[in-house]
């Protein structure tokens, strides 16, 4: 029986995009601003634009019908289906004007999903349904990259740098985990050191994975057990830094701690992989193996990368992932959260106290190192010229005598002076007694005033040319370079 044609539902049309720009989604086929027109009777769905090649302008048009589309989703105004026309394993994308229009746009669209599709759909919405932080400025993981960013600023204008380090002296005096002064009883320095960055790429790597990861992390935990998960294995992977390379490196940045985030994400989805869609369970492993694969490679190739503290991380986050994870039932969260709550603290402080007790100890302080250095160095640096200075005045003594009077006024006027300062600096000095600083002040204190005395006699033995003053002058040199010989160089 014929039809008449104008009863036929008019079509529907509106406007679309097939990528944002610089955005990292895009459509296989179509590129820049098209069309969909949606045409009730059939139904059929036509899609027209530019196609997607570098210079061409041509307009193409493709069409599908209602069994070639599935598993449609919306994302605020970005609308993504799975098709068997595509021409590609993506799936075809496209944007609508707004999220208005969009939802309008994915209620005409056909509803056919495939059994992963809507485990993951249902998955999501579940995740989506628990509780959340209220605001962006009260999620977890945004404090977290806030501070982060606030301790990076505060730290260059302290004159650590911005894009490289300038100074170390600021991560040395502020936070920066070494075992040295870590472990002498400096411990807060666990914590800081993961807020501190060597310069803007380091800061923004680190703070691009813990974006990546911790939102997710954040909604599968809570904000409590996500919080203890991050501290906990970031103050793991820095005692993990100290057991493994003592005081010999100056170790900063988040990258433990993220790796604890992704050690918790997989500990979790190993705990409930029975609860969680295929669909999802599996590009969450494969990235997260990726990530920890590739990133502790690439610090077995660059020694500079502490990599015991991303192992440190990482482990201590699968542990905890997994004696923590929730399951997404409300209820059953509810019921147990304490006992979670429990497993986690108890875990973290026996890893701590582990850990704690696992770091070498230093017989040295660093601040009396630092205050040792400030004090040595100036000495240092003059008693090079000094010394130059006697070697010759010495020899003209020796082979002519003619400047018996000058060398005796440049001993009593210059020699002896500086280091009767250098004796009462090393005097004055409130050194712990016992370490490593307060020893080797002990010897060089003992050198000193041997030397001093030496010169004393020396400058008599020069004005005088006393044989018998000269004489000591020497014998005291040798007793000074023996007490040298017994200075401490090394720090245990």
């Amino acid at each position: 029986m014929p039809t008449d044609a104008s009863s036929s539902p008019p079509e529907i049309s509106y406007a679309i995009e097939y990528q944002v720009f610089a955005g990292r989604e895009y459509n296989e086929d179509f590129r820049g601003q098209g069309r969909l027109v949606i045409r009730p009777a059939g139904p059929s769905y036509v899609f027209s634009g530019k196609r997607r090649t570098l210079f061409s302008g041509e307009s193409i048009e493709r069409e599908f019908s209602a069994d070639d589309i599935w598993n449609v989703s919306v994302s605020d105004r970005t609308i993504r289906f799975r098709t068997r026309n595509s021409g590609s394993a993506k799936p075809f994308f496209f944007l609508c004007q707004d999220a208005h229009a969009a939802a309008e746009v994915a209620g005409l669209l056909p509803s056919h999903v495939d059994e992963d599709f809507a485990a993951t759909q249902d998955f999501a919405s579940r995740l989506h349904a628990l509780p959340a932080a209220a605001s962006p400025w009260t999620s977890v993981t945004n404090v977290l990259v806030a501070l982060n960013v606030a301790v990076f600023i505060v730290m260059g204008a302290l004159g650590a740098g911005w894009f490289e380090v300038a100074s170390m002296k600021p991560y040395v005096l502020y936070g920066a985990n070494n075992g040295g002064v870590t472990t002498n009883g400096e411990w807060w320095r666990l914590v800081s050191c993961m807020f501190m960055h060597y310069g803007l790429i380091h800061l923004a790597l680190n703070m691009w994975a813990l974006f990546q990861v911790g939102h997710l992390l954040e909604r599968l935990l809570g904000r409590a057990l996500y919080t203890l998960t991050y501290l906990g294995s970031g103050v793991v992977a820095s005692l993990a830094s100290i057991i493994w390379h003592g005081d010999k490196i100056w170790s900063a940045g988040a990258s433990g701690a993220v790796f604890g985030a992704y050690g918790a994400l997989l500990g979790y989805m190993l705990r409930e992989k029975h609860g969680v869609p295929k669909a999802v369970f599996q590009p969450i492993l494969r990235s997260t193996l990726t990530f920890a694969g590739y990133n502790i490679f690439y610090g077995m190739v660059h020694p500079t990368i502490d990599n015991s503290a991303h192992v440190g991380g990482l482990l201590s986050g699968l542990v905890l992932g997994w004696l923590i994870a929730l399951p997404l039932d409300p209820l059953a969260r509810r019921q147990l959260f304490s006992r979670r709550l429990q497993a986690g603290l108890v875990t973290v402080a026996l890893l701590v106290t582990a850990g704690i007790g696992l770091a070498p100890r230093f017989d040295y302080s660093m601040a009396e190192e630092m205050k040792w250095s400030e004090v040595t160095k100036d000495f240092s640096a003059k008693e090079v010229g000094i010394g130059t200075r006697q070697n010759d005045e010495w020899r003209e003594f020796i082979r002519t005598g003619g400047n018996r009077t000058t060398y005796g006024r440049w001993i009593e006027d210059e020699l002896i002076p500086l280091h009767e300062r250098f004796a009462q600096q090393l005097e004055e000095m409130q050194l712990t007694p016992g370490k490593l600083t307060a020893r080797r002040r002990e010897v060089i204190l003992q050198y000193t005033r041997l030397r001093l005395a030496g010169y004393r006699h020396l400058l008599v033995g020069v004005r005088e040319r006393n044989e018998a003053e000269l004489k000591s002058f020497a014998d005291f040199n040798h007793r000074a370079q023996a007490e040298l010989d017994q200075l401490p160089k090394e720090k245990k």
